[in-house]
């Protein structure tokens, strides 16, 4: 999931639990919801390992960021990074692919939102119903988005708390039901087919892709140096736990029900509290869900907004507003992209394209962390313990894990990026 528009930085002074408090916020989403049957199909018990190991490579990654957000005080992330590093072009595709990534998450929060609408109206799964209803949720985004962002802040913020306190009410109540009564605790069935690990491990990924606003946000905690390390690295610990409990928690509860399980907190919340479960906790996931896709679909055009009026990185058309102030061309390419990605793909091709997206940024984070480690004119910045240690193992993994992706997916890439560079190629040469 992305950071939403609450969790930015703000200018304010941050205090330590503040940080904790947004990052476990910024970073939970749909994934931990839905994700478990898929992984569980995938590894088996091995899931748990894949969970771990995200965390564990995600925490990597994030210290990355906030070697970088204590070097450059701009907002935008890893496009900036980039830009600062190996120059425009670069910088461009970066922003690029981090619009795109923004794109699909709304496709996919979505998708995710019709496939838990689904499991309390059955009816809905028909295709041409389904696609009818998504296609119309963007068109009342995109239209609330034209309106301006003054009801985003309260959707957000509801949403962002109803999805921990589900987590946490699943958690609790599970390991309360199970401890009261054991026999409800399921034998946990082998695999027919040899674990898929690495599949697991880069579908995991999904769960934890809103860690990368937090650096920006936290380099304004006070002490932000040494603070910003340890805050990261206790966000990840309590998410990446969380994730586990959960992950465990289904497998528990629904042993060979949870293989290929769509819903399965809802399906395991029912085994704990009986019947009723299953549809309040649908109730508030799609709230939840909801609520996620409305923040994003707010970032995501103010993002291409802001490379094309901010930073002259596309033409000047991207960043035209309407007497609202909202980016009013952004919002209406955004909303026709989202419409074609969830129209032609599922929630689980989404996540893997959500993920080769972040891959994309990763990367060139990490690059630029080792490329601008001495660089004049920038700041110290923070100091990572063991040197280049921490920045060289996230890259042999981040580009490990690019190899993975199927071929639909470096060729839906492929495209986009060749579209970036045509467009970024045209505006160049309008301007000479």
């Amino acid at each position: 999931m992305r950071a939403s528009s609450s969790v930015k930085a703000t200018g304010n002074p941050l205090s330590f639990s503040s940080v904790l408090l947004l990052g476990i916020n910024g970073i939970i989403g749909s994934g931990i919801f839905l994700l478990p049957g898929s992984l569980f199909q995938q590894a088996g018990a091995m899931s748990l390992a894949a969970v771990a190991l995200a965390g564990l490579a995600t925490t990597l990654i994030a210290l990355n960021y906030a070697v970088m957000a204590s070097k450059i005080d701009e907002d935008g992330g890893a496009w900036i990074y980039a830009n600062r590093a190996f120059g425009s072009l670069v910088g461009f595709q970066i922003g690029w692919f981090s619009w795109f990534l923004g794109v699909i998450t709304i496709s996919a929060e979505i998708a995710a939102f019709m496939t838990t609408l689904t499991g309390l109206v059955p009816a809905l799964d028909r295709h041409s119903i389904y696609i009818g209803i998504a296609v119309s949720l963007l068109a009342v985004l995109a239209v609330i988005n034209l309106f301006g962002p003054s009801t985003m802040k309260v959707i957000d913020n509801f949403s962002s708390t109803l999805k921990v306190l589900l987590l946490l009410v699943f958690v609790l109540g599970g390991a309360i039901a199970l401890g009261l009564h054991t026999t409800a605790v399921q034998t946990i069935p082998k695999l027919q087919t040899s674990p898929h690990l690495i599949g697991a491990f880069t579908t995991a990924f999904y769960m934890f892709t809103g860690f990368s606003f937090l650096p920006t946000a936290a380099k304004e905690m006070t002490n932000a140096e040494k603070n910003l390390p340890r805050a990261l690295v206790l966000v990840m610990l309590m998410v990446t736990g969380l994730y586990l409990l959960a992950q465990l928690m289904t497998m528990l509860l629904l042993g060979s029900h949870l293989i290929g399980n769509q819903l399965p907190v809802a399906a395991a919340f029912e085994q704990v509290v009986g019947a009723i479960g299953r549809p309040v906790i649908l109730a508030g996931m799609l709230v939840s869900i909801l609520g996620v896709a409305v923040a994003v679909s707010f970032d995501t055009p103010v993002d291409l907004a802001s490379m094309a009026s901010e930073k002259k990185l596309l033409p000047a058309v991207f960043g035209r507003q309407n007497r609202f102030q909202a980016p009013v061309v952004a919002i209406l390419c955004t909303t026709g992209l989202a419409m074609l990605l969830v129209v032609s793909g599922s929630y689980l091709f989404l996540v893997k394209l959500i993920v080769f997206s972040a891959f994309i940024q990763y990367l060139a984070t990490i690059l630029a962390t080792l490329k601008l480690r001495h660089a004049h004119g920038l700041p110290r910045g923070m100091k990572l313990p063991g040197g280049l240690l921490i920045p060289i193992v996230s890259l042999i993994v981040v580009a490990y894990l690019l190899t993975t992706f199927s071929l639909t997916t470096y060729v839906i890439g492929g495209t986009f990026a060749l579209i970036g560079g045509l467009i970024y190629w045209l505006d160049r040469r309008s301007k000479r």
